[in-house]
């Protein structure tokens, strides 16, 4: 898949929801990058994941039922750009 192919596909999942826009931005930022600490794009969003998962469960042990909701929504927009790449 080329860069311009990646970049379409990830724009399609992303559609006009700004956070992932902010996630579809990432992950051609860093497409096929190497090196020893380099990242594939599901390693990207699996930390991503992580954190949003974290931070959910945060909010929800606090009474934040707001915010938990909101990170929720990031989850699940996360899992959508997963389906998108295998």
């Amino acid at each position: 898949m080329t860069k311009a192919e990646f970049e379409a596909k990830l724009a399609a999942v992303a559609g006009d929801c700004a956070y992932g826009k902010e996630i579809a931005a990432d992950l051609v930022d860093h497409f096929d990058e190497t090196g020893k600490y380099a990242q594939t794009a599901k390693d990207r969003l699996d930390d991503r994941l992580g954190t949003l998962k974290g931070w959910e469960k945060k909010h929800e042990a606090e009474g934040e039922y707001g915010k938990a909701s909101e990170e929720a929504k990031k989850i699940a927009c996360v899992y959508k750009f997963l389906d998108a790449l295998k």
